[in-house]
């Protein structure tokens, strides 16, 4: 691809595309730095990004059978991996504070930045070869990525509060 060419294209990228990937560079950066955060923050900034992926993944390939397939078999893997994990690692709960501390970490950033990646990339790749969204393969290969991605925020949080909640 020529550089006339890639330079047509980001032309076309609506501003607010823009403002985003710097929201998400924004937010991405506060997580690598150690912090204390609410419970209902742990569970609600999750569910955005599994929202975004599933946007994401339904806005370029549309309801159908493999969509869902490949993003839940992506969600179910993830969760899996990162439950055996443990990560995050130094996480702890302080009842008087009623907050869990999460460490510092570049691994949301990079989560994030892939996410966007995948809708950016894929919006730009199937508005030039429209055809691409009906190859099984493709479907079911970024539909399993969108879901891994998604859902690695999610899983964090639940072993975050599952290992470090308050003794019942």
């Amino acid at each position: 691809m020529s550089s006339t060419t890639l330079s047509m294209i980001l032309n076309q990228v609506p501003t607010w595309v823009w403002g985003l990937l710097l929201a998400l560079v924004a937010l991405g950066l506060s997580q690598a730095r150690d912090r204390w955060v609410s419970a209902a923050r742990l569970r609600r900034m999750p569910l955005a990004f599994l929202a975004f992926s599933a946007w994401s993944t339904v806005g370029a390939f549309g309801w159908q059978a493999l969509t869902v397939l490949g993003f839940l078999a992506g969600l179910s893997a993830t969760r899996q991996l990162v439950m055996a994990s443990g990560w995050p690692g130094a996480a702890r709960h302080d009842a008087a504070r009623g907050a869990y501390f999460v460490p510092g970490s570049w691994a949301p950033l990079a989560v994030m930045m892939g996410i966007f990646a995948i809708k950016f990339l894929m919006g730009m790749t199937l508005a030039m070869s429209p055809a691409l969204a009906q190859q099984a393969g493709v479907v079911l290969g970024v539909s399993a990525l969108n879901g891994a991605l998604g859902s690695l925020f999610l899983a964090r949080s639940r072993n975050l509060m599952a290992r470090s909640a308050p003794a019942a």
